[in-house]
């Protein structure tokens, strides 16, 4: 269980680690497509909010990982304990 548990908290990282490296296009890093289009440039408000929508679920998954990761660490102490408790006997 405590394995388990640990790779979720593991892929919580990794979640948080591609959600913080999800390109937003912003004002400077759009001075290399001044050769674009304008037509083009009208698409980078809906990539923005696809990065913004990826980045809120990126943060909601992981924060649930990391919290359900903690519940599975704290139900293995629970059944060491248990166990341990059985074999005190």
């Amino acid at each position: 269980m405590r394995k388990f548990a640990g790779t979720m908290d593991d892929s919580a990282t990794g979640v948080d680690t591609v959600r913080q490296a999800t390109p937003r296009f912003e004002g400077w890093n759009l001075i290399p497509m001044a050769g674009v289009p304008i037509v083009g440039l009208m698409f980078v408000n809906r990539l923005n909010t696809i990065a913004d929508t990826w980045r809120d679920s990126a943060g909601i998954l992981s924060e649930v990982l990391r919290t359900d990761s903690g519940k599975i660490y704290k139900a293995a102490d629970n059944y060491v304990t248990a166990a341990r408790a059985n074999t005190v006997k």
